[in-house]
């Protein structure tokens, strides 16, 4: 093959080449211009899919185990015989309330919050309970939380359903959660979905029968609804695991609802396992959580911590606690105790419920321009 002859078949054999590279990319484009929608839509519907058969899993997982509560007292009435005339004194039992509850272990431990199961007087009041089965029980009452909206309620039985604990600390806002309770007293196990709206939240959660009040914090906000009667029942996750218990509502909003962290509620389940009782660990002071606003607006010299005032007329630092013999005053600033920092969602209420009474603490203050550093010797709230 002489030299024109070969470069003439090498500019030939270059061409077919580049000819088939540029039907390969074509192809190529086409193809995925073609057939990429239709695999990006399959993942979205796979996703969609997913979710909801997670949805379905955790609660019927979780459904077992949630309780609708009862709450009866006795009521005194007087009876008039129309014949003598003569007046008689008597008693009738008549529905206080209700609210919602879940077992946290198979024979019969309950969850539920304070304020559900104190609408009726302690030595007269009844607590009735249904399963999700359609089983009743009337259940004895173990303790109320002194610190936190928790009681504790017993049905005697075995083998029970009971729910799993998460872990409330490795929430995320976004994060997908579901309420489950006896909404408005009647629709038992109503279950609405929604998503974690914020944490550590401070909110002020009121009883409108009695008219008592009470700042609740480090708590959990979600849309998920919370309707009166979902009081007392879980907060749950995709897993069905519990990451809060239901505890209230912000009425001059929409779907503005707040649980408490489970995690908040450990000491209390483990308590009453080892003495049968709620025991609860005390400081003896009254304080705000504080935020870089009420900071700025009190001229305070640090944006976190616990700033210890007076409330509803009470003292800051109660008269004979370990707060007052440790020597904190009103206007102290704690910010950090054994070595955590009071920021970020933790809460000094939070820190101090992971020791038992008897256990000492150390803790840094705030007082005016000065930095102390203090222990005390913890109570059993009384």
């Amino acid at each position: 093959m002489n030299m024109e002859k070969k470069e003439k078949f090498m500019k030939n054999k270059i061409l077919i080449i580049l000819l088939a590279l540029s039907l390969g990319l074509n192809i190529g484009v086409f193809a995925y211009s073609r057939f990429q929608p239709a695999a990006l839509s399959v993942t979205a519907d796979d996703l969609r899919l997913d979710d909801q058969e997670a949805t379905v899993r955790a609660i019927n997982k979780v459904k077992p185990s949630v309780v609708s509560i009862i709450v009866y007292d006795r009521q005194a009435v007087k009876n008039v015989n129309l014949g003598t005339g003569a007046i008689t004194g008597a008693s009738e039992r008549v529905k206080k309330g209700s609210g919602t509850g879940f077992l946290i272990s198979a024979d019969g431990l309950i969850l539920t919050n304070k304020h559900v199961v104190s609408v009726a007087g302690e030595k007269t009041a009844e607590y009735r309970v249904i399963l999700n089965s359609g089983k009743e029980y009337y259940a004895q009452l173990i303790g109320k939380d002194p610190v936190n909206d928790f009681a504790v309620l017993k049905i005697f039985d075995k083998n029970l359903p009971f729910i799993e604990l998460g872990d409330s600390d490795k929430l995320t806002p976004g994060t997908t959660v579901m309420a489950i309770g006896n909404a408005l007293g009647h629709y038992q196990n109503s279950v609405t979905k929604g998503i974690i709206s914020g944490l550590g939240r401070s909110v002020e959660a009121g009883d409108q029968l009695s008219g008592q009040a009470e700042v609740l914090d480090n708590v959990i906000q979600t849309d998920a609804e919370i309707n009166p009667g979902n009081s007392g029942g879980p907060l749950i996750d995709l897993n069905g695991k519990v990451v809060g218990v239901n505890t209230a509502i912000d009425q001059s909003g929409s779907s503005i609802g707040f649980a408490i962290p489970i995690n908040d509620a450990k000491g209390v389940i483990t308590s009453v396992r080892e003495n049968g009782r709620i025991i609860r660990s005390q400081l003896g002071v009254r304080y705000i959580m504080l935020t870089q606003e009420l900071a700025k607006d009190k001229s305070l010299l640090r944006n976190s911590g616990a700033f210890i005032t007076t409330g509803d007329g009470q003292p800051a630092v109660v008269p004979g606690s370990a707060a007052e013999k440790a020597g904190l005053k009103e206007g102290d600033i704690i910010y950090e105790v054994d070595g955590v920092k009071l920021e970020n969602g933790k809460t000094l209420l939070g820190i101090i419920q992971r020791y038992k009474p008897g256990q000492k603490i150390g803790f840094k203050v705030r007082r005016g321009d000065k930095i102390l550093v203090m222990v005390a010797t913890l109570e059993e709230f009384k």
